[in-house]
């Protein structure tokens, strides 16, 4: 089977090239450079055999690259260079690229789920509420000295938590309803972890049929901070004011947008399913 190398035109990735050479020289492998995200996709979809496809990047460009992944039979690798790398936090606890990469060929790919919103799917978690303001203004944090990119979600909460006014959604499932309120945080995940490194729900498993809802209550904006802390420190769980679901599909209405792995989306409605088994990915040891 050939591995094929997705990469981008950035320093960051013309950087692992030299690791990639070094540790794949006895394979057969191609590294692939696209000028977008539209590029990436029309080259996948021209494959004629099935591949090992190594997605280089954070969580934006798996949601991208899975487009054309999913009900394939290709298999995936995921290699982390982005700002927040949460769906490989749910994957491994390890960091290094490099070992990923060695670590990853000694590895079958297995089966996992994924989560369809209306006609686009994604594979990490999709986000309403104060989650979804500070996420998809991360970008917007001005670059401070000595802060690495990973905790551009800490300085977004910061700067987006007193701006913040509590958001209503109602999230209906088999047409039951779930959850209708003011609320600070609505997040619909396949896997536990998004912002940059929060496990906000610790139980959700990437293949097992189901999707995991985590639900806020609204709280005063004096107690948001403490809130994110008991975030921080996974303690949420059991608290009277936070909700957990799990379920195979939902209806969410809200008016305001919606973060889905890193992109920012709105429509007039949310329909999400789970679609179980339907990618190849090699989960890490």
């Amino acid at each position: 089977m050939k591995h094929i190398f997705m990469m981008k035109y950035t320093k960051k990735h013309h950087d692992f090239e030299q690791v990639i050479h070094k540790i794949m020289k006895d394979y057969d492998y191609e590294i692939v450079y696209r000028n977008s995200l539209q590029d990436s996709q029309k080259y996948i979809e021209q494959l004629k055999q099935t591949v090992r496809l190594y997605i280089i990047g954070g969580d934006g460009t798996i949601n991208g690259l899975i487009q054309k992944l999913v009900l394939t039979s290709h298999e995936v690798v995921i290699i982390p260079l982005g700002t927040g790398n949460d769906f490989c936090r749910t994957l491994t606890k390890e960091k290094n690229p490099s070992f990923l990469l060695q670590q990853s060929l000694t590895l079958p790919a297995k089966k996992i789920d994924v989560i369809q919103l209306n006609e686009t799917y994604y594979i990490n978690a999709a986000c309403f509420g104060l989650d979804s303001v500070i996420a998809n203004h991360v970008h917007d944090t001005p670059h401070i000295p000595f802060v690495p990119d990973s905790k551009s979600y800490i300085i977004s909460i910061l700067q987006n938590t007193l701006r913040y006014d509590n958001h209503q959604v109602k999230v209906t499932s088999d047409n039951q309803l779930l959850y209708q309120g003011d609320m600070i945080l609505c997040t619909v995940n396949n896997a536990q972890y998004y912002g940059g490194g929060f496990q906000i729900i610790p139980h959700a498993i990437i293949d097992d049929g189901y999707m995991d809802i985590c639900i806020v209550d609204k709280v005063p904006k004096w107690k948001i901070p403490y809130m994110v802390e008991r975030l921080v420190r996974r303690k949420l769980d059991g608290r009277k004011d936070v909700h957990y679901f799990k379920v195979k599909n939902a209806k969410v209405t809200c008016e305001y947008s919606c973060n889905v792995d890193g992109e920012e989306v709105n429509y007039e409605k949310y329909d999400f399913s789970i679609v179980p088994q339907c990618l190849n990915i090699v989960k890490y040891n």
